[in-house]
């Protein structure tokens, strides 16, 4: 596996874990979720009880010529037995290893989380109140100056609830894209599987009839799930132009 695949194949069995799903999320995370994964570190090392390979047989200073069928065989069954335990050794410290790595990324992913969440502590909260009166001086609720002052904020406000509106509404669009994005891509790749067990009986026909590998069909290719994303976003543009164009005709 690659550290991407490791990556991502850490973060699934997170996902599904009880105590460190959030470590995938981007919500602000809780002291008791931190204390859920806090742990002492684990420092392993290659049980005693693991026999150790003779290291002394990689210095003879015997020649070679010098052994006899007996001695030589003697040897060979030596140096197996050596190499099987360092075999034994070198998988259990990759075990090890990997354990401790382990350890590293679920602690860094924590510490990430924490860090999002004090970044977020840290910033300024936003108090959207208004200065009716700024500078403190006093203004009659009929002045003009006042009363336009007030159906500014009341547009401002519209306005910024109508922007929330509306990025909920691209929101779930995209949501709704990505799905219907998968549903066919899904789609493709079942047809083309099928495609593939077809044209490789259609192949097997050929060539019990004697037609040359040259002359054979040519393998079906499966189209790129990029041209799909291409593809729904030109749909999407079009869609657009389409409404804009209904619109102008009202």
């Amino acid at each position: 596996h690659t550290p991407s695949k490791r990556m991502r194949c850490i973060g699934v069995g997170l996902a599904g874990t009880a105590s460190g799903s959030f470590l995938v999320k981007k919500a602000r995370v809780t002291h008791l979720q931190m204390e859920g994964i806090i742990k002492d570190p684990v420092i392993e090392h290659i049980p005693d009880e693991l026999p150790v390979p003779d290291w002394s047989l990689l210095h003879s200073n015997t020649p070679l010529h010098s052994y006899s069928r007996h001695d030589l065989e003697e040897r060979c069954n030596a140096l197996t037995e050596a190499l099987g335990h360092a075999k034994v050794q070198l998988a259990v410290a990759h075990e090890i290893m990997s354990g401790q790595s382990a350890q590293l990324i679920v602690q860094n992913m924590g510490m990430e989380a924490m860090n999002r969440a004090l970044f977020e502590k840290e910033q300024p909260k936003n108090r959207d109140r208004t200065a009716m009166f700024p500078k403190n001086f006093g203004r009659h609720a009929t002045a003009p100056e006042w009363v336009l002052q007030k159906r500014t904020l009341e547009d401002e406000g519209k306005q910024k609830e109508a922007d929330k509106a509306q990025r909920k509404v691209t929101k779930a669009g995209k949501k709704a894209r990505k799905v219907e994005l998968e549903e066919r891509w899904k789609a493709v790749c079942v047809a083309h599987e099928e495609a593939i067990v077809q044209w490789k009986a259609t192949c097997e026909t050929l060539k019990a009839s004697g037609v040359a590998a040259k002359n054979l069909p040519k393998k079906p290719k499966r189209v790129l799930k990029a041209s799909l994303v291409e593809e729904s976003e030109d749909g999407d543009e079009a869609g657009g132009s389409d409404e804009e164009s209904d619109s102008d005709d009202e």
